[in-house]
């Protein structure tokens, strides 16, 4: 794609696919000005925000390389994690929700997945999603191996999105063995991140964050990563998910209380 594509979604959301100039074959998706993802369709696994690249980490870690996985995407953006898994772990089973109907088929109109990709979407509110992914019979009832929240409206998360509510339903879905993967962007305050993590540590036993050094102590804004589950693995595998970097970083464990 030479040039930007524009599409005004059926919620009067504008939606823009612009060409990186500095990136050979990406693409940078903006909803109504505010971009949400870069994605390489040239090299898919080429990550290019830092809690995209610690998220793709963290997928590497969650089983041995290459071993398909069963992944649940709340946020669809321009598929950035989703292409990465099918590059990475061929044959893995995905479900993609999001609530801006057309926007994933604009994406892939403009950036079609690779043919060997297996995505499913649901267009819709992703709470709602959940609870419908956990009615008996579903395929998808304790059957993620990793979930991933990425749902935002705007710069922001939907309040019932970072509720205990909602993480019981994320629960609801995740694997015996699973891990949650949590995009949170906030300010040097950790306001944001605190409250995420006050309804994640309610209902999963283990959760950790990581993210830029200056941001977890405060002095820059930025996004971290939170990570939770009901796996004691999941805090044994930070040293090596913080030494891939980016870098500089920190993280800590917040469940069990350190």
């Amino acid at each position: 794609m030479a040039d930007a594509a524009q599409m005004t979604l059926p919620s009067s959301t504008v939606a823009w696919l612009t060409p990186d100039p500095f990136v050979a074959g990406a693409l940078t998706l903006s909803l109504d000005g505010v971009p949400q993802s870069h994605v390489s369709v040239r090299d898919p696994r080429h990550l290019f925000y830092d809690y995209v690249r610690r998220m793709g980490t963290a997928i590497d870690l969650a089983a041995r390389p290459a071993e398909p996985l069963d992944v649940l995407h709340l946020g669809a953006g321009a598929l950035t994690l989703a292409r990465y898994v099918a590059e990475t772990r061929p044959t893995s089973r995905q479900l993609v929700v999001e609530k801006e109907v057309g926007l994933v088929a604009f994406v892939l109109e403009e950036a079609p997945l690779p043919r060997s990709a297996d995505l499913d979407l649901v267009e819709g509110d992703a709470l709602e999603a959940l609870r419908s992914l956990a009615l008996p019979g579903s395929a998808w009832r304790e059957g993620a191996d990793v979930v991933v929240c990425d749902v935002y409206a705007g710069v922001s998360t939907p309040a019932h999105l970072i509720s205990q509510t909602f993480f019981e339903a994320v629960r609801a879905v995740l694997a015996p063995g699973g891990t949650v993967l949590v995009n949170v962007a906030d300010e040097p305050d950790l306001g944001t991140v605190r409250r995420q993590i006050d309804a994640l540590s309610s209902v999963f036993p283990v959760a950790a964050m990581i993210g830029p050094a200056a941001l977890l102590d405060g002095r820059e804004a930025g996004n971290a990563v939170l990570l939770a589950g009901t796996d004691p693995a999941i805090l044994e595998r930070m040293p090596a998910l913080a030494a891939a970097g980016p870098h500089p970083v920190a993280w800590r464990v917040v469940a069990p209380l350190q």
